[in-house]
């Protein structure tokens, strides 16, 4: 009875261990005998080496155990990698050119076969927009270069629209694949796509609970869900200038641009002729701007001295916000501002109406407001 019980629970250890044991063996073509090739696992903050072995007779094998889902690279350098997801007990077949890892081709589990399926989408695309650049060079110093330039962006944005109707097809005929959550970053940024992404944390959450990337997802989906389009936009009070508190919600009924900015963001900077002639058209018609400087005095002693003296430089004639703490300013983080310029149009009723306008984009949805 005893020995048959110390077998059991051998035989119950030993399933365990090659449960989490997960294979990936590769073909690489032209690769060189005894080059090394790497295992990497990818955090949401770094990229740790985890295994490696040396090529030989074009083939390589790696051997890792690990308890959950995650991403890695299968990488020769830092300029040449493939991004795989594979789970535990996988046993994955990897196929590539040694010179391009990105463009292999894997199977052995559901997660890799959907991800050269997502793959071949995005080499789709780039295949199209390359062929759209080679015909804008060949333009270029041609008196139809300016022509050739309009018809070419209306073309790239078709298809980027088709292309996105593809990745969101994908998402939807392959719900439960982690690398959906690669897939989504096709679509653009969360705040933009705040509905398919949250389809994807959903999708995943209950598959893999606890996992740190649809934690991560989640998290961020549900913090810029407060400022998507069509939310009501987040009430703040800040100091002005003159140190004089200023709210949001004073402006209620006019339509509001809300524009995240910098003395030191050069983008800012560059963008501020134009929301200054915009500025002078339509503020006749109803328009309010409220600028908030993310200059920051922890980071430079004289920084609001820089964010007063920008302020004149560029002729900013609307109100000017700060709480001089840079990307750590609580209204920072309640709207999920993570790169500036960053702008919010919010309509009479405070609803949030569009995100990131510049430019042209830009003047052509005050256009639509107010003309």
């Amino acid at each position: 009875m005893m020995r048959y019980l110390v077998f059991s629970i051998l035989t119950i250890t030993l399933v365990a261990c090659s449960s989490n044991k997960s294979t990936i063996n590769g073909i690489l073509t032209n690769a060189e005998n005894d080059n090394w090739i790497y295992l990497e696992k990818i955090t949401p903050t770094d990229v740790i080496k985890i295994d490696s072995c040396k090529i030989e007779n074009n083939t390589f094998s790696f051997n890792y155990s690990t308890d959950s889902i995650d991403f890695y690279r299968i990488s020769l350098n830092e300029d040449n990698y493939a991004l795989i997801a594979f789970d535990k007990g996988d046993t994955i077949e990897f196929k590539a050119e040694a010179s391009a890892l990105v463009d292999y081709e894997a199977s052995g589990s559901e997660e890799v076969e959907g991800n050269s399926k997502l793959l071949s989408i995005i080499r789709s695309l780039k295949l199209k927009t390359d062929s759209l650049s080679s015909v804008f060079q060949k333009s270029i110093g041609s008196e139809e270069e300016q022509i050739v330039m309009e018809r070419i962006r209306l073309q790239y944005d078709q298809i980027l629209s088709n292309h996105k109707e593809n990745i969101k097809s994908f998402i939807d005929n392959h719900p439960g694949l982690f690398i959906n959550l690669i897939a989504g970053q096709q679509l653009g940024s969360i705040a933009d796509n705040i509905e398919y992404y949250k389809k994807i944390y959903t999708n995943l959450e209950t598959k893999y609970p606890n996992n740190v990337w649809v934690n991560n997802i989640k998290e961020n989906v549900l913090l810029l869900e407060k400022t998507a389009v069509g939310a009501i936009a987040p009430d703040f009070t800040i100091n002005d200038v003159n140190g004089k508190a200023f709210s949001l919600s004073s402006l209620r009924g006019s339509v509001v641009m809300l524009d995240f900015w910098a003395s030191w963001c050069a983008p800012c900077r560059k963008e501020n002729p134009l929301i200054v002639e915009l500025y002078k058209e339509y503020k006749p018609k109803g328009l309010e701007i409220i600028g908030i400087s993310l200059d920051d005095t922890s980071r430079t002693a004289s920084a609001k001295d820089e964010w007063l003296k920008a302020i004149n430089q560029d002729g900013l004639k609307w109100p000017q916000l700060s709480e001089l703490q840079g990307f750590e300013s609580p209204v920072c983080k309640e709207y999920g501002i993570e790169s500036i310029p960053s702008t919010f149009l919010i309509d009479e009723n405070g609803v949030i109406i569009s995100r990131n306008l510049r430019g042209t984009v830009l003047r052509n949805k005050l256009i639509e407001i107010f003309d």
